[in-house]
């Protein structure tokens, strides 16, 4: 058994998706962030830098805690090779794997992010609005390219696609019109039919 504390962003839906492409057993634990932490029972234990999501992953015969991982690339990377699925074994393509996987979490994720913060802001300055703007434009242009040809990001679905997806649901709170981007968009609507993924959004959380 699995608990996942999370909340409604992008960075906890990759990890949902995963548990529901696995069919992990898992027990969502909600986490406001904007409250008190500390009653809630192993979250800082699991996530000292009180960010979500992290999870703790306990042995099913002794219910003992037999690891616990926090950053979502990290939980994506642990689940994946416990499952022994989404993350290819050869050396090649696991590295294309973890490419575009951490190109996720160091570039795309957090200058969609701080678009966002900056968009919702209303004394946000033009300059920094015009900055991140044309940083996720090119990211949305770059990913275009490349699912132009390909059916997922490294060609076969992945933690990849799982971890760049959930930040392009958001793209109208980003000001981004997917229609610009066709091979994008194929992707984005074949991502949405995949059954784990309508599942992991249909949580109540």
């Amino acid at each position: 058994m699995i608990d996942v504390f999370c909340d409604r962003s992008p960075n906890a839906y990759k990890i949902l998706i995963l548990l529901e492409e696995i069919g992990a057993k898992y027990r969502l634990v909600p986490v406001d962030l904007s409250g008190d932490l500390t009653p809630i029972p192993g979250f800082l234990e699991a996530s000292p830098d009180g960010k979500i999501p992290a999870i703790v992953d306990y042995d099913e015969k002794s219910e003992r805690v037999s690891c616990s991982v926090f950053e979502s690339g990290a939980i994506l990377l642990y689940l994946a090779e416990q499952a022994g699925r989404y993350l290819p074994e050869d050396a090649s393509s696991r590295v294309e794997t973890l490419k575009w996987l951490f190109w996720q979490t160091s570039s795309f994720g957090p200058v969609l992010g701080q678009l966002m913060h900056f968009r919702a802001r209303k004394d946000a300055g033009q300059e920094v609005l015009g900055y991140f703007r044309d940083q996720a434009r090119r990211l949305y242009r770059f990913l275009d390219r490349e699912l132009a040809h390909r059916d997922y990001a490294t060609g076969l679905y992945s933690i990849a696609d799982m971890a760049i997806y959930p930040w392009v649901v958001l793209h109208e709170s980003q000001g981004m019109n997917l229609p610009d981007y066709p091979g994008l968009m194929r992707w984005y609507f074949a991502m949405e039919e995949r059954a784990a993924v309508e599942r992991a959004y249909d949580l109540d959380l």
